[in-house]
């Protein structure tokens, strides 16, 4: 308990420096980019139960490739389950929609757009190589079944995942609470360079890095661990 609250103490502390300066150095050039442009960076939020919907929505469906590595350059509550076809739809405001750019893999913004509700995203395909979220989201990944996943969060991401995973490769680099917990998988490495919560559930072999402050929480025994802390942080066991 006391280590949780040092966690918790310290992130106040140190997450618009950790989060931001990890998001800078992990974003590259295209993130410099984005934010010398003005895009994608201009962002209102309201809880949707608190907000009230301004115009007309819209939705629009955009086509991708099965275990393909998806990036979220945009705040979204997304949803994938496994499922037999390959689709993604997103919904929201008529003026945001209409300006969303999706190259095959990654969906931004088209200029500098307000809006107080995050986009509906939902992807259905047999499987999803991954995540890169470079902007805040809700994420619940539903009845995973295949070899690798990999999960990349640079913004303030809350994720819940179940279902079979062999290898898992998780990074936090911003605020994450990314719950891998209920995935039946084998091994799996984990960087925290902001500050964030990973449950995880592999059994084999376990290789944890916490560079800012963060907890990871080991729901299943693994045959092997390893964990180097360089800054703030535990590994708990669960089981």
């Amino acid at each position: 308990m006391l280590r949780k609250l040092l966690i918790v103490f310290a992130s106040g502390v140190i997450l618009s420096i950790v989060a931001f300066s990890g998001a800078w150095l992990a974003g590259g050039d295209r993130l410099r980019q984005d934010i010398t442009n003005g895009k994608n960076w201009s962002w209102a939020f309201d809880d949707d139960d608190a907000a009230v919907a301004h115009g007309p929505r819209k939705t629009r469906s955009f086509a991708l490739q099965s275990g393909s590595q998806l990036a979220m350059a945009v705040p979204v509550d997304l949803e994938f389950v496994r499922g037999d076809t390959t689709q993604m739809t997103v919904e929201g405001p008529s003026e945001v929609v209409d300006r969303l750019v999706w190259d095959g893999s990654r969906l931004s913004l088209n200029g500098n757009t307000r809006f107080h509700k995050t986009l509906k995203v939902r992807i259905t395909a047999p499987e999803i190589a991954g995540l890169d979220m470079d902007a805040p989201g809700d994420v619940n990944l539903h009845n995973l079944n295949q070899q690798s996943l990999r999960i990349d969060a640079r913004g303030a991401i809350d994720l819940d995942a179940d279902g079979k995973v062999d290898r898992m490769f998780v990074t936090s680099a911003g605020a994450g609470n990314l719950d891998l917990g209920k995935v039946q998988g084998r091994d799996a490495t984990i960087r925290i360079d902001g500050v964030g919560d990973v449950t995880i559930g592999a059994t084999g072999t376990v290789d944890v890095e916490v560079n800012g402050a963060g907890n990871v929480s080991l729901v299943r025994k693994p045959q092997v661990l390893r964990s180097r802390m360089n800054g703030i942080g535990s590994v708990d066991h669960d089981y």
